[in-house]
């Protein structure tokens, strides 16, 4: 009942899935595809929280801008069971122009 209250403990990506063997892609791999969600983390760096989806069997990098959604998916527990329970997809994956030039963007599917 107050496991929301654990934020650093509470679990995000599906039960069985071992990451520490995956590698990192970036987002802009999957353009023009659907990438089911099996969890996702967060990571720190030097340039602030980012947002890491394992899905498809590898961990992908997500643009920081997105980071906030993620906490809010963290943060309602119905939405985070809808993701262990395999009810979100990325997609219409593609790259869009930014102020800094080139990234890519996704929409939420579930």
């Amino acid at each position: 009942m107050f496991e929301t209250l654990n934020k650093d403990k509470i679990r995000t990506v599906k039960e069985g899935i071992d990451t520490s063997k995956m590698e990192f892609v970036p987002l802009k791999n999957f353009i023009g595809k659907t990438v089911k969600v099996d969890g996702f983390f967060f990571t720190k760096s030097k340039y602030g929280e980012q947002v890491v989806v394992v899905g498809e069997g590898v961990l992908i990098n997500i643009p920081r801008r997105y980071t906030e959604e993620f906490k809010a998916i963290r943060d309602k527990a119905d939405l985070l069971a809808a993701v262990l329970n395999g009810q979100l997809s990325l997609g219409d994956i593609k790259e869009i122009d930014s102020k800094n030039g080139k990234t890519v963007a996704f929409e939420f599917i579930g």
